[in-house]
């Protein structure tokens, strides 16, 4: 039996192990092949210390909107500079063409995976880790930055030895900079709403105006999946989903973990909301509602 062919995409990322990128950075090894780039575990050849190079996949080098995504993700990160958002350290172009992010080397799984692997949290747990969420992007709201792709997959569960995990923030490329009140879904260079279909917010549904209560609505979207081990809309295809965000009630919220006490049944709730008038208005106010939940301590560590 023949064995089956090696994606072009994959051979060329593992072609690049053992090369040196701008002289300083050894490719060691390939974490993961995402949708738009290549990220490798490499090691900064004067310094000794490991970092983690994402590189634009070799099919959107010519794709001055895909360029430009990859290129906003190391502004975005860089106006933020806050402890629960990855950080970017340097920045820079293969042979003058192919863009690259040099970022801090993350050990440890993403929230979809650890769901995957262990199933829901605890309900402490999994409102601790969303108020840890909220921290990163109250950061970026203040910097007025939308984030628009929250979702399990762009939470990163750093491992700190002696430590509980610590909460970073991933992938801005499709974030909003600059941002003062709404903005459309739309992006303006392509025409294209972009987004996770079971995170997204009615409004980016509609392709209407978003804005930081977007945010918001996906992260009651995470926790609503961190507690029962599913997102809170789904359905066959793209369009299930999005006729069942837009028009079904809210699933009740049934924890396999516990019982969900009232005050925080609510705090899910309003986040969910359909309409943005009806959820809160900051991350700061999410927060607040938790600590005052008594769920957590008053600052949780």
């Amino acid at each position: 039996m023949s064995e089956a062919p090696i994606d072009p995409i994959v051979r060329a990322a593992h072609e690049r192990v053992g090369k040196v990128v701008d002289n300083k950075y050894l490719l060691r090894s390939v974490i993961g092949i995402g949708g738009m780039g290549i990220v490798y575990e490499a090691e900064h050849q004067f310094l000794g210390r490991l970092v983690a190079v994402k590189i634009l996949h070799p099919r959107y080098v010519d794709r001055f909107d895909e360029f430009q995504r990859f290129l906003r993700e190391a502004r975005a990160v860089g106006a933020i500079g806050h402890r629960s958002i990855v950080e970017v350290f340097d920045a820079g172009s293969l042979d003058g063409t192919t863009p690259y992010l040099v970022m801090e080397r993350l050990v440890g799984e993403n929230l979809d995976e650890r769901i995957r692997r262990k199933g829901p949290m605890s309900i402490r747990r999994a409102f601790r880790l969303v108020h840890d969420i909220l921290r990163g992007l109250d950061a970026a709201h203040s910097k007025r930055i939308l984030h628009l792709d929250m979702k399990p997959a762009n939470v990163f569960l750093a491992h700190a030895t002696g430590r509980r995990s610590s909460v970073k923030l991933l992938d801005f490329g499709i974030a909003r900079m600059d941002v003062n009140g709404s903005v459309p879904a739309v992006d303006s260079s392509n025409g294209i709403v972009f987004g996770t279909p079971h995170y997204m917010a009615p409004e980016q549904v509609t392709a209407g105006p978003v804005d930081v209560r977007t945010d918001l609505y996906a992260v009651g979207a995470i926790l609503f999946e961190t507690l029962t081990g599913v997102p809170p809309f789904r359905g066959e295809s793209r369009r299930d989903v999005f006729r069942n965000i837009l028009h079904e009630p809210l699933p009740r919220i049934v924890p396999a973990q516990g019982e969900l006490p009232r005050p925080l049944e609510s705090i899910v709730q309003s986040l969910l909301a359909r309409r943005p008038d009806d959820r809160p208005s900051t991350a700061h106010d999410v927060m607040k509602a938790i600590t005052d939940s008594g769920i957590l301590p008053s600052d949780p560590a």
